[in-house]
């Protein structure tokens, strides 16, 4: 009785003791005997938004916390603890994030603390935190090791998705073990090496918005690009002022941006050569900063396959790579050698203003004696072609176009010299080809082109073509196919356009082969009905009208494909002998509309080459002087052959 009476008064004492607690808010039994509910299969492990996260702290391994910020200033990640540097942020920091992003639950379970080890929870465990800008913790949770189970997620190709272990360390989640997506494949690759991933192995962050200037110091000789505001272009500033080729500055700015060291080294552990000679330099400078930032590349050692770096703005040395690996790739050896891999390589830059400002061309060939051929307009005209009488006729416009466009796109063969006093070795003294450019209220621009001939080592003679700017002491080496393409002639301007008829005023069209008799076919508009003769046989019953009509319809507006010198002496001998002569014939009409006159239009065609296999035609108009060429389609078409049935 009594052990009784004393197990009673023990309990009794519990009670009151636990009631005082409670009362006091020391324990919560309810919250210490709740059971936690998992997270459901197909929902994300996190909902809180951890695209907020600027501080992420990491443990693994038994190594010291590593604790990294981020600055909104700057857009970088930084390392506070162990290590004071920039982070890596795109490739590790923000992959850690996004992987918490995505996890989404398979499966879950619950284990008991001994059996976390077997699912990798063990010293290898990786414990990640993530925080906003307040401080407030916004995930905590564990990696375990990697799971043999692939998620299927189906579609138009099926994804089978990687999965690991994953345990929640929050309060009131840490009761359960998930298995989760892992759509980085193997998140624990990016953990390991004590975390060397996280440190940022490029040597600049380059941000190219903010990107002010760009210094590049070889051998004692500077290459400067610098531009005044962030949003015009880039300009060569050393060794001499000259305009930028856009594309080349854009892969070397991608080339910077992309140097990454294979390794990084303590400053205190690598001896660094002592020497100036042969290093490389590249300073960066921002418009939000007057510091600049160096990159120093030392001279490799004999047969290496790195060389080591270092950045003024960082205590640490780079490993970069110069022999290009399947992981590597070896950037530092592909920066520009000379301005000539940065400088524009055309020799004319005419913007949308330049353009709408440009009153016209003149084309002078001053070796040859001809007349200039001058090419001008009115404001908001079109241009015209005037001859020296005072004369205009319209200019096929796509000359124009091309002209410019060879002019301002073409890139020049080299750079013959930048500091030209004497042009006569390039023969620019007395030039083969000036072109004027004139504009409303622009200066005046000069382009002029020489030809020197030179005989090659065997005896054979060679021109050399060379082009300047007047006023400039840049001389430029252009192909001969620029020079070829240039108009040169008061015919190379003109339309190539042979004829342009209403198609409901053609009231025929005759074929002569030569040796055949002639086709003969007429065309009652109103009626809508054809009528034709090969020779004296009438051929009226086999002609098809729906090739007939389709046959005006191709015919009523004849353009060659080239515009001859009226003096082309192989087409004046040709066109003795025509090969086809065709003919269309035009009802004309008076000012009331009734009929007056007919105009016949005739075109003689003969073979450029006695050959079966020639390719094109010359081609004589009587409505127009000078001479075509014309392809072999065409002449086919004129033929008009097709046009019947087949017997």
């Amino acid at each position: 009785m009594k052990t009784f009476v004393t197990i009673f008064l023990v309990l009794s004492t519990l009670t009151l003791t636990t009631l005082s607690l409670l009362q006091c808010g020391r324990i919560d039994l309810a919250k210490e005997f709740q059971s936690q509910t998992a997270i459901a299969q197909g929902q994300k492990l996190f909902q809180t938004e951890l695209t907020t996260t600027s501080d992420l702290r990491l443990e693994t391994g038994g190594l010291p916390e590593h604790q990294f910020v981020y600055d909104p200033e700057t857009g970088l990640w930084n390392g506070l603890t162990p290590w004071q540097d920039r982070a890596d942020g795109p490739k590790a920091v923000e992959s850690a994030i996004k992987f918490a992003l995505n996890a989404e639950v398979v499966n879950s379970l619950t284990v008991n603390k001994n059996e976390l080890e077997k699912y990798g929870f063990g010293e290898d465990a990786i414990s990640v935190e993530c925080r906003n800008s307040l401080g407030d913790l916004i995930a905590a949770f564990e990696i375990g090791k990697a799971s043999a189970w692939h998620k299927k997620i189906e579609g138009k190709e099926d994804i089978f998705v990687p999965t690991i272990y994953l345990r929640r360390t929050d309060e009131g989640y840490d009761k359960h073990l998930y298995l989760c997506t892992d759509f980085t494949g193997n998140i624990r690759k990016l953990f390991n090496s004590e975390l060397k991933n996280f440190r940022d192995h490029r040597p600049f962050a380059l941000n190219i918005h903010t990107l002010r200037k760009v210094r590049l110091v070889r051998s004692k000789t500077e290459i400067a690009l610098e531009r005044r505001l962030a949003d015009t272009n880039w300009t060569i500033t050393k060794p001499l002022e000259l305009k930028t080729d856009p594309a080349a500055v854009i892969s070397y700015l991608a080339n910077l941006s992309k140097l990454e060291a294979i390794s990084l080294h303590p400053s205190e552990q690598v001896a660094l050569p002592e020497t100036s000679d042969d290093i490389l330099q590249i300073s960066i400078s921002n418009f939000d900063s007057d510091d600049e930032v160096t990159l120093t590349v030392y001279p490799p050692a004999e047969n290496a396959g790195s060389t080591y770096a270092t950045v003024s703005n960082r205590d640490v040395v780079f490993e970069l790579p110069l022999i290009a690996t399947p992981k590597t790739s070896n950037y530092i050896t592909q920066l520009p050698e000379s301005i000539n891999s940065l400088r524009s390589r055309t020799m004319l830059e005419l913007n949308e203003t330049d353009r709408a400002d440009l009153r016209g061309i003149i084309v002078r060939t001053p070796s040859s004696g001809s007349e200039p051929v001058l090419i001008s307009r009115i404001p908001k005209g079109r241009y015209e072609l005037v001859s020296h009488n005072g004369t205009k006729q319209d200019i096929d416009e796509s000359v124009l176009a091309n002209l410019l466009k060879q002019l301002t796109t073409t890139p020049v063969k080299g750079f013959a010299s930048d500091a030209a006093a004497d042009f006569s070795s390039f023969r620019l003294d007395q030039p083969t080809i000036v072109l004027d450019f004139v504009f409303f209220y622009g200066p005046q621009i000069q382009l002029r082109f020489g030809k020197v001939t030179k005989d090659d080592a065997d005896g054979t003679p060679s021109d050399q073509y060379f082009a300047n700017l007047r006023g400039s002491p840049i001389v430029w080496e252009v192909d001969s196919s620029l020079i070829a393409d240039i108009p040169t002639r008061s015919w190379d301007w003109q339309p190539k356009e042979i004829w342009t008829l209403p198609v409901i005023d053609i009231i025929g069209f005759t074929s002569q082969t030569k040796g055949q008799p002639k086709l003969t076919i007429a065309y009652d508009y109103l009626d809508d009905a054809f009528t034709a003769s090969f020779g004296d046989q009438n051929v009226t019953e086999r002609l098809n009208p729906q090739r007939a009509k389709f046959f005006l319809n191709e015919s009523h507006q004849l353009v060659a494909q080239q515009r001859l010198s009226p003096f082309n002496s192989q087409a004046q001998e040709a066109l003795k002998t025509p090969l086809l002569t065709t003919t269309i014939t035009v009802q004309d009409y008076d000012n009331e509309g009734l009929p007056a006159d007919k105009t016949t239009y005739t075109l003689n065609v003969a073979p450029a080459a006695r050959t079966e296999s020639n390719a094109f035609f010359y081609a004589q108009a009587s409505n127009s002087p000078g001479y075509f060429i014309l392809n072999k389609d065409t002449v086919a078409k004129l033929a008009a052959r097709d046009l019947f049935e087949e017997d």
